[in-house]
């Protein structure tokens, strides 16, 4: 019960809501796996997405997909698929947190509310991505019983393209980027990462045009459900003072693109030593900076 006051009215520390946010993203994923369905059931939702999508004039996946399959982009926008959402989400969320924790608990409950109904679209409508498809030049859909015994569907689900957390987190970035700090220039600039993350999801073949709008819907969800939940008893929280809070959202961002790049089924590697153990050494340096110079917690202002 305390611990439901507490999220309802004020903010736990940082470190305790980074954890919140890395248990929400492995739930994410464990509730996902048994919720993978059949090739052939999601190939033909596939096809009826795009048909739907031919109807509204909306079906820019081919065009997208080869125009990023002719240029040189295609690798710099596969890494990215794979590494930039994880840095991004947790160095936001340790700036937001301690830049403007009078708001901030509005966003935890909107990025864990929004989970809700995505696990229900992912479950009702199992969708098999762009790249499945040979009429979209990528690739082909997999057997049932490669699907069933691949290693990487042991920890991931691969129909489960109908809602794009990615953009969906890109563009609640973004409008809470505006909404915590309406007057700056930096704020205004991060509309541009949802633009990104929309030709990085679709032009690798991840995720539809109608994914991503599914996936903004859920944030609107989760955003009805924050305001429900916080409305008139959120508590005032001391901030922190923006050079401490930024060195220490940078420190958390490098860290976590450290850990999720590090291989630790080769430890020693010199892959994991350069850049890897240097991304995490100087993401930690720049978490722990502010809080050495002032020789214990940031200092905070009210």
């Amino acid at each position: 019960m305390r611990v439901w006051n507490r999220w309802r009215t004020g903010c736990f520390s940082l470190e305790a809501e980074l954890a919140v946010v890395a248990l929400t993203l492995l739930l994410w994923h464990a509730i996902r796996i048994p919720l993978e369905g059949g090739v052939g059931v999601s190939v033909e939702h596939a096809r009826d997405v795009l048909h739907l999508e031919t109807i509204l004039s909306l079906d820019v996946e081919s065009s997208l997909i080869r125009l990023v399959g002719d240029s040189e982009a295609e690798t710099a926008l596969r890494w990215l698929y794979a590494n930039i959402h994880l840095p991004v989400l947790f160095a936001f969320v340790a700036a937001a947190r301690l830049l403007r924790p009078d708001r901030y608990p509005l966003l935890r409950t909107t990025f864990v509310a929004s989970f809700i109904p995505a696990a229900i679209v992912i479950g009702l409508y199992p969708l098999a991505p762009p790249r499945w498809l040979p009429e979209l030049g990528i690739g082909h859909p997999p057997a049932e019983s490669e699907l069933a015994g691949s290693t990487a569907t042991l920890f991931h689900n691969e129909t489960a393209a109908a809602a794009s957390q990615h953009f969906g987190f890109a563009l609640f970035l973004a409008v809470a980027s505006i909404w915590l700090f309406p007057r700056s220039r930096l704020a205004w600039a991060t509309l541009a990462y949802p633009a990104l993350v929309f030709v990085v999801v679709v032009g690798t073949g991840n995720h539809y045009l109608l994914d991503c709008v599914v996936g903004s819907v859920t944030f609107v969800l989760g955003a009805l459900v924050a305001r429900r939940v916080h409305d008139g008893r959120l508590a005032s929280v001391s901030s922190v003072a923006a050079p401490g809070a930024v060195s220490i959202a940078l420190g958390y961002g490098l860290v976590v693109w450290g850990f999720v790049s590090f291989d630790f089924t080769s430890p020693l590697s010199r892959h994991n030593v350069f850049p890897e153990a240097l991304v995490l050494a100087a993401g930690l340096a720049l978490v722990l900076a502010p809080r050495l110079a002032t020789r214990g917690p940031v200092t905070e202002s009210g």
